[in-house]
């Protein structure tokens, strides 16, 4: 296959007419009012991915019912996140610029109808519904629509892994987080939520804090520099979906990712940020998730309807540290899963198993459990980015379509899932900091070389992968970030030319590093380039190319970190790390 690169009207390859995920998760900048940073949002969008992807969306037909739903979404996020309404208008005007003629209701959707399937399913009732149905008043019960909302204009045209660590768990007392999404590879007019990206936030009004797209629901992990951490969506969701279904009361409310967004933006503390999120109304009940912040304040919200159940550190043995992956701990909800003929049961520090995703996350989370728990003290982001490295096994049968067949009758027998699998989409580790020090650290894909599938299909493959993390700085600005990403691309290089040069021309390996060598230098030089034509612009011109500045010195860090990382091979163990070898405690939960 021919990969081509179009060097002008997208960052990403493409082969053919075909768009490719890139290898190095792009970073997406935004400063300034809400209208702008929804204008800089998309003109990124399409410096990166082209104009292809987005195109897709346009030219989108809307019935009459399926105004009326967008309508009571927005009813909502006038409520209580107006801003976004001018971000989503900012949006509109920056596609339109760049020549794509995408409406606000088209990018309204996306945020409100598309994301998330129960909410699909809820939408295809509603458009099912005969005017007389929608006055029944079961009808109105189940799907509430704000009267106010018929009034409501719409402006004119202008699946996972988390932990929290801190205090007696980590080296120096400080918060250490991380979180991965866990789909599939999916662009262009299939991908989820918006294109798979890292988009970092300088309001005028408000906290800067930083996220990742398409990782799965509400996209995590995330952080703003007041040391609040969200790492993990935390199932909330499951009492709805399971407890009673004729009793669900899906409806209209803000848009998940608009509520974590708003959280991050205002809250100071985990506490904050908790109070946030229950506070504005959910559609579909799935906004919850683990936060976690520099006090050691931390919870998992598994459920935010009645029975109203927050996990705390300490709730299931954890001492200064928590973590969630695609099950429940909570009592209350052992029966909102869908139970296999056995019933759910509850296994010590990995929740209730019962099916579904409920089966790989038993073992994320003894995963998690083990690793925290007996490594007390040692916790660092080198540790943090080894659990993601330390991957199972393969799964115990001749063949993976007989360990497909047996996983689920079986509820995963032989097989060995952990955090990192080839199902990982993005890793992140954190360390967050009151302050600009923050340090949001990004895997595109698993890290580690070899790694075993994550349960039945969930192997996915990256094009020309590079295994390791680059590191972005929450600093105050797009300028300050920049020389921050620009030094660190600057050591790596160091580091991988330091050991690349012990080579000699009659080693193997020493053509083809030299080459990504030379892709990483390419990367620092486009860089420096952007960086000028950045100091030398205004307004969103300016945030533009800061944005391409550091999209090109991360690509330079995560290039120059393979060269290094083939060289002196990462932990993948604990006791790489020097620390006492996995198992030492005989096992006891894994």
């Amino acid at each position: 296959m021919k990969v081509q690169h179009n060097s002008i009207e997208a960052e990403i390859p493409y082969a053919g007419e075909v768009p490719l995920t890139p290898n190095v998760r792009p970073a997406i900048i935004l400063n300034g009012s809400d209208y702008d940073m929804g204008y800089q949002w998309y003109r990124q969008t399409v410096q990166i991915f082209g104009r292809k992807p987005l195109e897709e969306r346009a030219h989108r037909q809307f019935s009459a019912k399926e105004t009326a739903a967008l309508k009571a979404y927005q009813w909502h996020i006038r409520q209580h996140v107006p801003y976004m309404i001018d971000m989503l208008k900012g949006m509109v005007a920056g596609a339109n610029d760049a020549g794509i003629p995408l409406t606000y209701e088209e990018v309204l959707a996306k945020w409100a109808l598309d994301p998330f399937k129960s909410e699909a399913e809820l939408f295809q009732r509603i458009a099912s519904l005969s005017d007389d149905e929608k006055n029944k008043r079961s009808v109105i019960d189940s799907f509430p629509i704000p009267p106010e909302s018929e009034n409501e204009q719409l402006p004119p045209e202008e699946d996972c892994s988390g932990f929290a660590a801190w205090g007696s768990t980590t080296k120096d007392g400080s918060l250490v987080c991380g979180g991965s999404g866990d789909h599939p590879i999916i662009i262009g007019i299939n991908e989820i939520n918006n294109f798979e990206c890292v988009v970092v936030v300088f309001p005028e009004n408000g906290h800067n804090f930083v996220f990742s797209t398409s990782t799965g629901c509400c996209w995590h992990p995330a952080m703003n520099n007041k040391g609040v951490a969200y790492y993990h969506h935390g199932c909330t969701g499951y009492y709805r979906r399971y407890k009673k279904p004729e009793e669900q009361n899906f409806g209209f409310g803000v848009p998940n990712t608009m509520i974590m967004m708003h959280a991050l933006r205002h809250a100071n503390t985990a506490i904050e940020a908790q109070q946030l999120v229950l506070s504005v109304p959910s559609g579909d009940g799935r906004i919850g998730g683990g936060w976690a912040d520099v006090d050691g304040n931390a919870f998992v919200i598994e459920n935010r309807d009645k029975p109203r159940c927050i996990r705390k550190p300490g709730d299931n043995d954890e001492t200064n540290f928590i973590y969630s992956t695609n099950n429940l701990f909570s009592k209350e909800l052992e029966d909102c899963m869908n139970p296999p003929p056995g019933g759910n049961v509850f296994v010590p520090h990995g929740g209730w198993l019962g099916s579904a995703q409920t089966i790989s996350s038993i073992q994320r989370n003894l995963h998690i459990w083990n690793l925290l728990h007996h490594y007390q003290g040692q916790v660092d982001l080198n540790f943090a980015k080894m659990m993601y490295r330390f991957t199972g096994a393969q799964p115990d049968y001749p063949t993976l379509e007989e360990a497909d067949a047996a996983y689920y009758p079986t509820q995963g027998k032989g097989w060995h899932y952990r955090m990192g699998s080839l199902k990982n989409a993005m890793v992140g580790v954190l360390k967050p900091d009151r302050g600009n020090e923050g340090l949001y650290c990004v895997s595109n894909g698993c890290p580690a070389r070899v790694a075993s599938p994550g349960g039945p299909g969930g192997h996915h493959y990256r094009i020309a992968p590079t295994y390791s993390f680059y590191e972005l700085k929450l600093e105050s600005g797009p300028v300050k970030m920049s020389k921050a990403v620009q030094s660190r691309a600057q050591y790596d290089l160091y580091y991988a030319n330091h050991e690349l040069r012990k080579l000699t021309y009659f080693d193997v390996a020493y053509a083809p590093l030299d080459e990504l060598f030379n892709q990483a230098a390419i990367e620092w030089q486009k860089g420096e380039y952007y960086q000028g034509h950045a100091k030398n612009s205004n307004g969103n011109e300016a945030v533009n190319y800061w944005g391409k500045t550091i999209r090109a010195f991360t690509r330079c860090q995560a290039i120059a970190r393979k060269v290094y990382n083939s060289l002196v091979p990462p932990a993948t163990r604990p006791e790489e790390l020097g620390l006492k070898p996995w198992g030492y405690w005989d096992n006891e939960y894994l």
